[in-house]
């Protein structure tokens, strides 16, 4: 299983046509640092299908923005993985830990 950052993450050394596909389903590139991160969630189901397929792992999710404490976390560490109908999706949630220790959302 590959987990990626949504914010910052590298990718191998893409084609012209990959590169542009990627762009227009949501990602950003940062020509400074090398790093890919994900701007538009719209096209989310084709993104990760086109990211497996150049990565070569098509067990691909994103790490989620815990809501309580901002930590980011493998969405597969979650104990509702099984159940959740949004997981792998570069969103935010709530970790195990914040959730174990009944913590509300910061604002």
């Amino acid at each position: 299983m590959t987990v990626l950052n949504k914010k910052a993450f590298r990718l191998p050394r893409l084609e012209k046509e990959k590169f542009v596909l990627l762009m227009r389903l949501g990602l950003n590139y940062d020509r400074a640092s090398g790093m890919y991160g994900v701007v538009n969630c719209n096209n989310i189901e084709k993104l990760v299908d086109a990211l497996s397929e150049i990565l070569g792992d098509h067990d691909l999710s994103f790490t989620q923005t815990c809501l309580a404490c901002g930590r980011d976390f493998p969405c597969n560490e979650c104990r509702y993985y099984e159940l959740c109908e949004n997981r792998n999706l570069p969103f935010s949630c709530i970790c195990g830990k914040c959730l174990e220790e009944g913590k509300t959302l910061k604002e």
